[in-house]
């Protein structure tokens, strides 16, 4: 689909998703995939460009959405519903205003590296 090419007109795709999902999920070979997205922002827009892009390559997903902020126990403490949805791909998305704490440049290399973990 020539509007999904680059250069993108995001104006253009945000306004119109529906119309192009809907002209997309007429191929009839689409491969589906189970694609959990584990979120520290809103996650609900990447989800649905990231799903428009996929069907024109041939991809139909099911997407999973964590909570609002909510990846990091989702990841490291399991969930359910993750779980049993068996994702074959996992999508973390966060951005520095998820980072708890920073180090300061008084901290050893130790404290660093512990952070980082």
């Amino acid at each position: 689909m020539k509007e999904l090419e680059y250069p993108f007109d995001v104006n253009y795709l945000i306004k119109n998703k529906k119309k192009i999902k809907k002209q997309l999920l007429l191929n009839p070979n689409l491969l589906e995939k189970n694609i959990a997205i584990l979120g520290g922002s809103t996650t609900s827009e990447i989800k649905n460009m990231l799903e428009i892009f996929l069907l024109n390559n041939g991809i139909k997903p099911n997407f999973y959405e964590s909570e609002y902020n909510k990846f990091y126990e989702d990841a490291m403490f399991g969930n359910e519903e993750l779980d049993n949805f068996n994702p074959d791909i996992i999508y973390i998305h966060t951005t520095n205003r998820n980072i708890i704490q920073f180090p300061t440049m008084y901290d050893d290399e130790k404290t660093i590296n512990d952070m980082l973990r």
